[in-house]
């Protein structure tokens, strides 16, 4: 890079912390959604119980295994997360993780979630992170490989991709059934009338509107403010509230811990 400004945003050195915490929390956090998905017998429902399945456009080759089968492919999930989460033999967790879960996801389309692709996504960029150069097994057994500090671009690279999924979710929020019809957060707010306390103002109508504007307004715009260092503390805290909150209200898995944990 000629620039001096570009070369200094990509190339100066930070302290390797970042990534060090964003392996630890993924990697338990994917270790312990796996675990829990064939302890609730949600491989049984998604993979045993239904007689057809449904492919993406171009992956109609991908089959899905028997129960036994998917066991195992869940079992090697939660095996490589927990590589990751320890920095044990990292690049083959990564690597066997990203194949393990995007197999799993691959195998029927009416199983996607978002974040799923996130997380394959995520997968995708730690493979070519040094997140296992501090505090990890691979260290301790490679004391050459540790490192304090890492070049700007490997701690970007993931702030720009939680930011796109923010900035996105603001930006499809910006339509007139959203905004203007406060579609569909009047039909499913008035359903969660019955919470204690905050339960009576969910069922008032302008409840619904006031949430879909500040959903907005919040999704648009909290990537500009955790990344202001004066702002950060704040909009960290908005970040919490705001997915506790959506966890409290929504049956919307571990979506909530994943965007707390990767914030």
């Amino acid at each position: 890079m000629n620039n001096p400004t570009v070369h200094r945003l990509l190339y100066r050195p930070l302290p390797i912390a970042p990534l060090v915490t964003f392996r630890i929390l993924f990697g338990g956090l994917m270790m312990i959604g796996a675990l829990r998905f064939m302890q609730k017998g949600w491989v049984e429902r998604l993979y045993g119980e239904p007689v057809f399945f449904f492919k993406y456009y171009g992956f109609e080759w991908v089959k899905t295994l028997d129960v036994p089968g998917m066991y195992a492919v869940y079992s090697l999930i939660a095996l490589s997360a927990a590589g990751i989460m320890l920095g044990f033999a990292y690049r083959w967790s990564v690597l066997l993780f990203f194949l393990s879960f995007s197999y799993a996801e691959l195998t029927d389309a009416t199983n996607y979630l978002n974040h799923y692709y996130l997380v394959i996504l995520l997968a995708f960029l730690l493979f070519f992170l040094p997140a296992n150069r501090r505090f990890s097994v691979d260290t301790w057994r490679r004391p050459s490989l540790a490192l304090t500090h890492v070049p700007a671009w490997t701690i970007h690279l993931l702030q720009f991709q939680v930011g796109i999924v923010y900035f996105f979710a603001g930006f499809a929020k910006l339509n007139p059934d959203w905004l203007f019809r406060a579609m569909p957060l009047a039909v499913w707010l008035p359903e969660k009338a019955g919470i204690p306390v905050i339960g009576p103002l969910l069922a008032l109508p302008a409840a619904a509107f006031v949430f879909s504007w500040f959903g907005a307004i919040y999704d648009l715009t909290i990537p500009f403010w955790l990344f202001i260092k004066k702002t950060r503390p704040w909009a960290y805290g908005a970040v919490v509230v705001f997915h506790v909150l959506t966890k409290m209200l929504f049956n919307i898995g571990l979506f909530p811990f994943i965007m707390i944990f990767n914030t």
